[in-house]
């Protein structure tokens, strides 16, 4: 199995699948909308921002012994 690591997120996947993932993400690009206020006009907008993704995608192999203990450990409790 496949460790990839991507925007704060971690994720397992097979590396057939984790390969196809990263080169979608790859050619993926950064949205986001952001609210401004006029303080002279006192009215508000919002504009939006497209951006290439300068995130990076971390992947590493695990063994089928790792992944099957982790797997019974489970979601970890909050500390």
């Amino acid at each position: 199995m496949m460790v990839m690591e991507f925007s704060y997120s971690s994720l397992v996947l097979s590396a057939k699948d984790a390969l196809a993932m990263a080169e979608i993400i790859q050619r993926a690009e950064k949205y986001e909308k952001k609210y401004r206020k006029d303080e002279v006009t006192n009215s508000s907008s919002y504009t939006y921002h497209v951006w290439p993704n300068p995130d990076e995608i971390t992947m590493k192999l695990i063994s089928d012994d790792i992944y099957r203990m982790a797997k019974l450990a489970g979601k970890p409790e909050k500390d």
